[in-house]
């Protein structure tokens, strides 16, 4: 077995950009006091930091903050992401451990893309494909997309949305669905309860990029009839923990 090899001086100067990602700005002593790093060491690894632009003074204080080369790092870094390809794997154990269907969304226009489906072991078939086209008002997924759009966009995109009635459960009013989507932010999932099939539920939850924005969305779909309220909320767990896994392996990340 390999052993792990840590630098010293590089751990503490990952605490520090760390750190201040946290505080947003720092003095020098509430940095080497609450990382406890040795004043000399502090000061000569901020100092290195800061000729490299990772750390830089905020305006013409003396408080430190994060500098503009892990900015100009970070969006390289998220060019290089496949979204797909960093889903698969969490979306396979998913599968695994829920033996039901699981997709991956992103937002095209005024409609979604099905970009990964990973069919489950029940015995149901949706009509579903990677590469196929959803709406956004009447699936998990499409309200994923639209809840944790910024306000400016999300008010841009109602108005061109179709609001085409599948069942009788589907939300063909503007105002109720800009309603809806309120209140599927604030309890951080969506639920597509009969309104996209009939005798078919599914559950989403969005994926953050490292900037906070929504890149996609995660869901799971079944029977309604398997997914009463008690499975649903397993369910629910299980896609929170797989979204939010993603979400931090793109370097965002999903609050509670």
């Amino acid at each position: 077995m390999k052993k792990n090899y840590q630098v010293p001086a590089v751990i503490r100067a990952l605490d520090i950009l760390e750190f201040l990602s946290r505080q947003k700005e720092a003095f020098f002593n509430e940095i080497h006091t609450s990382l406890r790093i040795p004043k000399s060491s502090a000061y000569h690894i901020l100092g290195t930091l800061t000729s490299r632009r990772y750390v830089r003074f905020t305006g013409d204080s003396s408080k430190y903050s994060l500098g503009l080369t892990l900015v100009e790092l970070g969006t390289k870094s998220a060019s290089f992401i496949d979204l797909r390809a960093e889903a698969l794997p969490l979306l396979k154990e998913l599968v695994a451990k829920t033996n039901e269907t699981c997709n991956l969304g992103i937002l095209d226009g005024n409609e979604g893309v099905y970009i990964a489906k990973l069919e489950g072991r029940q015995p149901i078939r949706l009509n579903s494909w990677e590469g196929k086209r959803f709406y956004l008002h009447c699936t998990a997924m499409g309200k994923v997309l639209l809840a944790w759009q910024e306000e400016e966009k999300r008010a841009e995109l109602l108005p061109k949305l179709k609001l085409v009635r599948h069942t009788k459960n589907t939300i063909t009013d503007l105002k109720k669905l800009s309603a809806h989507l309120r209140l599927v932010k604030k309890q951080g999932w969506a639920l597509d309860n009969q309104e996209n099939e009939d005798h078919v539920r599914c559950l989403g939850h969005p994926v953050f990029s490292f900037d906070g924005r929504v890149l996609g969305a995660i869901s799971i779909s079944g029977l309604a009839t398997r997914f009463d309220e008690k499975y649903l909320q397993k369910l629910n767990q299980e896609v929170k923990s797989t979204a939010r896994r993603l979400s931090e392996n793109l370097g965002g990340s999903i609050s509670g």
